[in-house]
């Protein structure tokens, strides 16, 4: 048993002192003294208060210090003390960055666990005995902040499985997986964390290709950018044909930027000059002129104004994403370094640029933190039973009340 305010409890015992003491001032029969009148005197037994070795009516100061500890242990808020083991909170990446199914260790700790929870972009709730307790890998990416507030919204639902609580990562923890808030959520977990790191997904990409002339202003921006940043893309400045998007379907990405966007078929705008186009944090401030508007599709692009300058649709297991921003561009700004991290952005492959690279060794042990588990003790544990403990020292409190009038009266 343990409380969840142990403070007043305290206050109740140190109550009941009080009440012992005065218990100790009994009233007794004083000595005879002999008045010459007894005309002053009223007709009622005569008592002075006196210190006593032994409390007096002991059973009403029974009653009166139980009364005090009922209602003390009432607002204290006494709770079950939980078994003496350890609970097992499983966090299981199941984005496309893990490769193929968990080996028998993790899947014993699966089994094992009290909790599992799948994650990917989203947490997901993992069961053996359910359909969506497979071991299947989605295609979005992974987010170990994610996965972490999920385990801290968990954590009180185990306070009563044991007195401690080991949470277990089983995760490739790529770059991808990890953002600025995930070290700062981490904290919030006030114990050791242990990681089980398995297999990086191997993702093989389609042979790209490109349909650039000599002359194509985009052509020395993509060759400033090397030839791994095209690599598995095809990149269509005419009208994309039935074989351009047989390849996207087939799992390849599709970049559409026609070079005349008089020509593309999209929705005309009435032409002016947008102040600059941000895309995935890369930000680039021109005369850029817009005069078309890309079709319907996730935005992976926006002008200043907000409106959106290239978007994305799926294609079967592949994508196309189509950008309408010109080339056409006064100087060298195509050739300029946030132009050329603007073009990376805009030429990446469906869903972004993907980091699967692992995460450096420092900010695991950052992740891993100290040895000590972390105890239960100091989780907000859900009262059990239909009628919570402090409810029943109430009612037996009130009754005890009740019957101390008809005690003390009784005592006379």
């Amino acid at each position: 048993m343990r409380f969840a305010a142990p403070l007043w409890l305290a206050g109740a015992a140190a109550l009941s002192l009080v009440i012992v003491a005065l218990h100790l001032l009994a009233r007794q029969r004083p000595r005879p003294f002999l008045y010459p009148t007894v005309r002053f005197i009223p007709d009622l037994a005569a008592s002075a208060p006196a210190a006593a070795r032994v409390p007096s009516d002991l059973l009403l100061l029974l009653l009166r210090v139980t009364i005090l500890l009922l209602i003390g242990a009432a607002f204290a808020r006494p709770l079950r003390a939980p078994p003496r083991r350890t609970a097992d909170l499983v966090l299981l990446d199941r984005s496309s960055a893990v490769r193929g199914a968990p080996d028998d260790a993790v899947a014993a700790l699966l089994h094992q666990a009290s909790v599992v929870i799948a994650f990917d972009s989203v947490p997901h709730e993992w069961s053996v005995n359910s359909p969506a307790g497979d071991t299947s890998r989605s295609a979005s990416r992974g987010s170990l902040s994610v996965a972490l507030v999920a385990a801290l919204r968990r954590a009180p639902e185990l306070a009563s499985s044991g007195d401690s609580l080991a949470l277990h990562i089983v995760s490739p923890l790529v770059e991808e997986e990890w953002d600025e808030a995930t070290l700062a959520i981490r904290r919030q977990w006030r114990g050791r964390i242990a990681l089980h790191l398995v297999p990086v997904a191997v993702h093989a990409a389609l042979p790209g290709a490109t349909s650039l002339v000599g002359n194509d202003p985009l052509a020395p921006t993509l060759a400033l950018l090397g030839p791994e940043a095209a690599a598995g893309l095809r990149i269509v400045r005419d009208h994309p044909g039935a074989a351009d998007s047989n390849w996207a379907a087939a799992g390849g990405t599709l970049i559409y930027w026609p070079r005349g966007l008089a020509q593309s078929g999209w929705d005309s705008l009435a032409r002016d000059t947008a102040g600059g186009i941000f895309s995935a944090g890369r930000v680039v401030v021109a005369p850029f002129v817009r005069s078309m508007r890309p079709p319907a599709g996730d935005v992976v692009a926006r002008w200043a104004d907000g409106s959106p300058a290239a978007t994305e649709r799926r294609l079967g297991a592949g994508c196309e994403r189509d950008i309408a921003v010109s080339t056409e561009l006064p100087g060298d700004l195509m050739l300029r370094p946030g132009m050329q991290a603007l073009t990376r952005e805009l030429t990446a492959p469906c869903g972004g640029r993907r980091r699967f690279d692992p995460v450096p060794p420092s900010r695991l042990d950052s992740l891993t933190g100290g040895t000590a588990l972390l105890a239960t003790a100091g989780l907000t544990a859900p009262p059990g039973g239909a009628v919570p403990a402090n409810g029943w020292c109430l009612a037996l409190a009130l009754l005890l009340l009740l019957a101390e009038p008809l005690v003390r009266r009784g005592r006379r």
